[in-house]
């Protein structure tokens, strides 16, 4: 059963509950005060009538007649004359034979109750199709006992109860109807935010991660939608991540694939020529030399992917270091083979792990290289920032990256002349190296490069200048 439509019954219920019970209360309430007043007005209407009996019988007797059933019955006529009354009345004596009687109904009634009290009383009963009130009472004249029963019709009183009671039926069904009506559209309004919730979760959980809600209730469901919108853009993020994550796998082993492959095939088929073949010195030197170079770029792709292993698992320490004196000793182990490189250093402190930073500068330095600087010039330039942080930069004059490749530069196996990069010795994942050693100093490699004019690679260490 959907949400509004429990909402809708439940407050349509709970309105016929209320309705019902204040009604039947007020309509209660006003029966009994009804039956009240009428017990009063025909109490004193009882009394008059007895009175008026008594008083005749006791003015036949002081003028010296007999008191006769026969005198008692033209009593009662003449008083109901003298009263201008049509009430119902039965006299029996203590044998409980009827006197009198003219009401027509009497043998549907038990009198016994009345019969066995002295004292005057009163009660209800429905005869027929109707409701009396009976009195009775017992009275004793000149040693004649007697039991007088008056019937009172009270039957407007019922039927005014049984009318209210339809008419508040009536007026209650009407108001559930027009209330059911009026709560659906209301609790079909209410709950709109909540379907919207129910319909984009539903999207979601199909992949569209995307899709986001659009609740202006300011309330409570606002802000549900809102930390809805906060989980799905989490949720987006993280399936995005996943994504990128399988993906960076899936090319590293790919690349990986690749990498291995091609200097296997030659370390084979090298070997395999001079297994097969007697060859002469000349061409036994060139397989073997193929077969030392290919086995040292697997051996280069090894240990760098050790490092890159390393870097996922290890968590680094970082200590203060003087920036200038720590890369010129790390140049100095770089060789150079008839290229120069140019210092211009500030002094600076900065917080690093000096051996990770050692593999940055060196293959940014080696990268510098294989572009083959016209001017044999590779410069390195570190400079505090305004900001506070220091900026360590490599600047070659070579061949440049062209625009579409730098921002992939620094992914797994990538290489913008792939022929070129193996014949260089290269692998493919030294800028990743060091883009993942920068990420644990909060730093990251930044690319200015143009085609065919030459690369500035840079990035930045928090530091302070030297004193």
């Amino acid at each position: 059963m959907r949400f509004w439509l429990k909402l809708n019954l439940s407050i349509v219920l709970m309105i016929a509950l209320i309705l019902s019970c204040s009604r039947w209360m007020i309509v209660r309430q006003n029966f009994r005060y009804a039956v009240e007043n009428s017990i009063e007005q025909n109490t004193n209407q009882y009394r008059l009538e007895k009175y008026s009996l008594e008083t005749n019988m006791i003015n036949q007797i002081q003028i010296g007649e007999e008191i006769t059933d026969e005198k008692m019955v033209q009593a009662v006529e003449a008083m109901y004359a003298y009263l201008n009354s049509s009430g119902k009345m039965a006299i029996f004596d203590k044998n409980k034979q009827t006197i009198f009687c003219n009401f027509e109904a009497i043998g549907e009634v038990n009198l016994e109750e009345i019969f066995y009290s002295e004292v005057d009383t009163y009660c209800v009963r429905e005869i027929g199709d109707k409701q009396y009130l009976l009195f009775g009472s017992f009275a004793s004249i000149n040693n004649k006992e007697i039991y007088l029963v008056n019937f009172y019709d009270i039957s407007v009183i019922y039927q005014m109860r049984n009318r209210q009671l339809k008419e508040i039926l009536y007026v209650d069904m009407m108001v559930l109807v027009i209330a059911s009506i009026c709560i659906s559209i209301f609790s079909k309004f209410l709950t709109r935010p909540i379907e919207k919730l129910n319909e984009a979760s539903k999207k979601i959980s199909s992949g569209k991660f995307k899709e986001r809600v659009e609740v202006k209730t300011n309330d409570e469901i606002q802000e549900l939608a809102e930390s809805f919108n906060k989980m799905a853009e989490e949720i987006e993020h993280k399936i995005d991540s996943l994504q990128s994550s399988i993906q960076a796998k899936d090319d590293f082993i790919t690349g990986f694939s690749h990498e291995i492959k091609t200097p296997m095939t030659a370390i084979i088929g090298y070997a395999d020529l001079l297994r097969l073949k007697k060859c002469d010195e000349k061409v036994t030197v060139k397989a073997l030399d193929y077969i030392y170079s290919e086995a040292k770029r697997l051996e280069e792709l090894s240990y760098k992917l050790l490092s890159l292993m390393k870097l996922s698992e290890d968590k680094i320490e970082l200590q203060t270091a003087k920036i200038d004196e720590s890369i010129r000793k790390m140049i100095s182990k770089i060789p150079l083979e008839k290229i120069e490189i140019m210092l211009d250093l500030q002094k600076a402190v900065v917080k690093i792990d000096e051996s990770l930073i050692e593999v940055v500068i060196r293959n940014l330095v080696e990268n510098a290289k294989k572009a083959e600087p016209k001017d044999k010039v590779i410069k390195i330039k570190g400079e505090m920032l305004a900001n506070g942080k220091y900026r360590i930069s490599v600047i070659d004059q070579g061949k440049g990256i062209p625009e579409e490749h730098i921002g992939r530069v620094t992914e797994d196996f990538y290489m913008v002349d792939k022929a070129r990069s193996r014949q260089n010795g290269g692998t493919g994942i030294g800028l990743s190296l060091c883009q993942k050693i920068l990420g644990l100093h909060h730093s990251k490699i930044e690319i200015e490069s143009k085609e065919n004019i030459g690369t500035k690679v840079y990035f930045e260490l928090e530091g302070q200048s030297e004193i």
